[in-house]
């Protein structure tokens, strides 16, 4: 065993003075790495457990978590995949103690590029990421195992509905068109169940500028809406 200075110790294989090969190193705060060495770097398929009830279990590149692992948060939290550098980076799970899991790609740590998300209600979004937001592409639903709940696909930007989409709701009415920081805006066209629809402009979810709006009756309103409401031609 070789005890240091500042408290830490190493029991295991040494080569040249510097761990090497199978050792356990026990930190002065606690913490220990129980695994394979090289030139005195963790290397290879290891064991971490930090002092606030963390740990990781996987491979390990010059002494950063980097390969295949599996980390564990006192809280419960894990996350089941690829690192890079003690970062998520590539493909993996992040299984939440709160019943929430992301399955996807990861950049640097957060999610980025194709990913899902299921909440513990049984939502979903499956879809494009970026920075860890939803952002591209994608398909929200309120529960994942039915089809005639609230749903939405189309454009996301920075975590909300933007851009182009279609949000159907588990009534049957449906909108399409244009959305931006989640609201209905700008050209779109709703329809009801009833048969009613309007084609026209939103402002914030309300129907507000030039419009057309259709009954079932036959009856046309066409011309100016404000607040969701027809003012005339």
């Amino acid at each position: 065993m070789e005890r240091y200075s500042n408290g830490n110790r190493y029991e295991g294989e040494f080569l040249n003075g510097k761990p090497h090969g199978k050792g356990v190193y026990t930190w002065a705060n606690g913490e220990v790495y129980e695994g394979e060495w090289a030139g005195g770097l963790k290397e290879g398929q290891g064991i971490w457990k930090g002092i606030y009830g963390d740990s990781y279990i996987g491979e390990w590149r010059q002494s950063k978590a980097t390969g295949y692992g599996v980390h564990m948060w006192k809280n419960g939290d894990r996350y089941e995949g690829e690192w890079a550098n003690c970062l998520k980076h590539g493909q993996g799970s992040d299984i939440f103690a709160n019943g929430d899991c992301f399955t996807g790609t990861y950049n640097m740590g957060k999610p980025e590029g194709q990913g899902q998300y299921k909440w513990k209600n049984l939502s979903i979004y499956i879809g494009e990421f970026k920075n860890g937001l939803k952002h591209g592409k994608g398909k929200w639903k309120k529960r994942y195992n039915d089809q005639k709940c609230n749903m939405y696909e189309g454009g996301y930007e920075n975590d909300k509905k933007n851009g182009m989409g279609m949000f159907t709701w588990e009534s049957g009415n449906f909108y399409r068109g244009c959305y931006k920081d989640d609201e209905r805006h700008g050209y779109g066209e709703m329809f009801w169940k009833d048969g009613s629809c309007y084609k026209g402009e939103w402002n914030r979810g309300i129907q507000n500028g030039v419009g057309k709006m259709e009954f079932p009756d036959g009856r046309v309103k066409e011309g100016l809406f404000e607040n969701n409401t027809f003012k005339g031609p």
